[in-house]
């Protein structure tokens, strides 16, 4: 069973940016994939029994999470994503083409 994880999407005049929540995923239990115009992210939460008890509410689901962007790859240059995992936090910078980046031409 995947959940979403909650996200930002932030666009800037050279990246777009993406901001996932993925509480109880670790760094390596993140899979990214950027394929035909999908960027797929899929967090593997640690499971580990609780050996406090028997849980009697459990409002945080025990779940792996699932999200899927359209991209235009043409838009994104491709070579240049980065992916950093801090603190449950994974932001995904997808830098700009330089075609679709706005040229500012100076008048004389």
């Amino acid at each position: 069973m995947y959940v979403l994880p909650r996200v930002n999407v932030i666009d800037n005049e050279h990246d777009v940016i993406i901001e996932a929540e993925l509480p109880g995923v670790a760094k390596d239990g993140v899979e990214l994939e950027l394929k035909d115009g999908e960027l797929t992210l899929v967090g593997h939460a640690a499971r580990e029994a609780d050996a406090r008890g028997r849980r009697h509410i459990n409002e945080r689901p025990n779940a792996d999470y699932k999200r899927t962007f359209a991209v235009s790859e043409a838009a994104i240059d491709t070579g240049k994503v980065k992916a950093d995992m801090t603190n449950g936090l994974l932001t995904i910078t997808l830098p700009k083409s330089e075609r679709v980046i706005p040229k500012r031409i100076a008048v004389n």
